[in-house]
C-alpha cells in the first residue's frame, strides 16, 4: 500500500478514532471511522505500514478495496458500492 496518512485524501475524512488493541511490537491498533461516509480504516501507531480498509468488525478488506478507498477523497456520504466492498475480506472466513 503506497498511501500514507499524510496524504490530502486522508485528511478529507472527518474521523472518530478508537483504540482496538496494543502490542509492544506494533503499538496501538487504531480504527478510524469517517463520520461522513462511514468508511473504516485501521492503522498501527508504531509500524511504518500505512492504513488499510476494514469492515465493521475491523477485519482487513481486499487490497484493491483499500487502495481505492485510500486514493479517493471522502465522498461526503454513503456510496452505493461500499456495502458490497465491505464484504470483500482479505482473509476469507472459515
Amino acid at each position: 500500500m503506497t498511501q500514507s496518512i499524510g496524504k490530502p485524501t486522508w485528511h478529507s475524512h472527518d474521523f472518530k478514532v478508537k483504540m482496538l488493541d496494543w502490542s509492544s511490537a506494533r503499538g496501538s491498533r487504531l480504527r478510524y471511522t469517517c463520520r461522513l461516509c462511514s468508511r473504516k480504516f485501521c492503522h498501527f501507531t508504531v509500524q511504518s505500514q500505512g492504513p488499510w480498509a476494514v469492515d465493521g468488525e475491523s477485519r482487513a478488506l481486499e487490497s484493491a478495496v483499500s487502495d481505492r478507498w485510500l486514493a479517493e477523497a471522502c465522498p461526503r456520504g454513503l456510496v452505493a458500492g461500499d456495502e458490497a466492498d465491505s464484504m470483500r475480506l482479505r482473509e476469507p472466513l472459515h
